[in-house]
């Protein structure tokens, strides 16, 4: 599967696996599931930290 994402997205996952030491690929799959655990839960555009 290819996504595609804009270089200000990129370049914001990169930084993020770079600082946790983890695969560009493992941040982005963090990312969808607490995305997706946050828009099924209604929690939508608060802050996940």
């Amino acid at each position: 599967m290819t996504i595609y994402l804009s270089d200000e997205i990129r370049d914001r996952v990169k930084a993020i696996a770079e600082e946790q030491r983890r695969s560009f690929s493992f941040v982005v799959e963090e990312l969808l599931i607490k995305g997706l655990a946050a828009t099924e839960t209604g929690e939508e555009g608060k802050d996940q930290a």
